[in-house]
């Protein structure tokens, strides 16, 4: 086999990011992997490296039996224990990443593939080094209507804030680094809602840019049908709820605008003001007719606005610290 290519899926959460892992998995030259941020997590002090690194092995092993903890092992398996021997050879951090994706059990996909899918939320915001790791990387940039984001994070009660100012909030930032990739040549830009309407065009013109042929089997496969077995851990069972649930049913369109009858009109009136000027960019209109400035919404909310500002630049400071910190913080959300 050639060296195999390594692309991403960015975009923020609750956009379908998790549903077209699950189509582009289905492909039988791709094994896409569902947010194992592995590559920002180590590259910041492993990007320079020349020859295999018995540090960064033994480190990345820490890292993938930590994340292990609260994925289930029938649809994520990360062979932790079994990456590394003495025969294992890499020379910089892209072939070693091409080497532990190999190793990951995806939904049953073992393995070397002739493509890698990362699918991370927060890779948006390290468009560029990312590009530093991998020039040839392509980006499919998953985009969706704020006030359906903001409502699917209402109704979905994760570890972050349902409020739907933080979440416009959080979307705006988001999409103030979208805006930034829209028209690059190595970025396809997806809105979710025509991935649910035209699954087929969009699956077809998704396969053109990664230039894969289309396979029939991406209609119908979903990695959720490979949780065979009743989940006990309290921790895993909320990581499938996260990113799993709901994905072995056909799509609906029924639900695209679903915001318009579960948001209120002053809620809606508010995620117009946060994410509307974003929004027309991507064909979002705005539905409000009474007009409010965007400064005095940061003003009465602030208290929003700076938790979602630091929920997501939070991302840009981890990045620089050590490893071995990083490692201190995954041990402490995975315990």
């Amino acid at each position: 086999m050639e060296k195999s290519t390594i692309n991403y899926i960015i975009g923020i959460g609750r956009s379908g990011s998790t549903l077209l892992t699950t189509i582009l998995n289905a492909h039988s030259k791709v094994k896409a992997i569902p947010e194992i941020p592995i590559t920002i997590f180590f590259s910041s002090a492993y990007k320079g490296i020349k020859k295999k690194n018995e540090q960064l092995e033994s480190q990345t092993t820490s890292y993938l039996n930590n994340l292990q903890r609260i994925r289930p092992t029938a649809l994520v398996d990360l062979s932790a224990n079994q990456l590394f021997s003495t025969e294992t050879n890499y020379s910089d951090y892209e072939t070693y990443l091409h080497h532990i994706f190999s190793k990951f059990e995806i939904a049953g996909k073992k393995g070397e593939f002739e493509q890698y899918i990362d699918k991370n939320p927060f890779y948006t915001f390290h468009y560029h080094k990312i590009k530093k790791l991998h020039a040839n990387s392509k980006f499919i940039i998953i985009v969706r209507d704020y006030r359906a984001n903001v409502l699917s994070r209402k109704l979905k009660q994760l570890i972050k804030p349902t409020n739907h100012v933080y979440n416009a909030f959080r979307w705006r930032f988001f999409f103030q680094a979208i805006h930034k990739l829209k028209g690059k040549n190595d970025c396809l830009v997806l809105r979710y809602e025509d991935l649910v309407s035209s699954e087929v065009t969009e699956i077809i013109k998704i396969c053109t840019f990664l230039g894969l042929e289309f396979e029939p089997e991406m209609l119908t496969i979903r990695m959720l049908n490979h949780i065979n077995h009743p989940v006990d851990d309290q921790k895993t069972k909320q990581f499938i709820s996260k990113h799993f649930a709901g994905l072995a049913k056909p799509m609906q369109t029924d639900k695209i605008d679903a915001w318009k009858n579960n948001l209120s009109e002053k809620e809606i009136q508010d995620c117009d003001t946060i994410c509307g000027r974003y929004g027309l960019d991507f064909g979002y209109q705005p539905l409000s007719k009474k007009k409010q400035a965007y400064f005095v919404l940061v003003i009465t909310h602030f208290m929003w606005y700076l938790s979602a500002f630091y929920d997501i630049y939070k991302e840009q400071f981890i990045y620089f610290l050590p490893v071995q910190l990083k490692l201190w913080r995954l041990r402490k959300k995975t315990s």
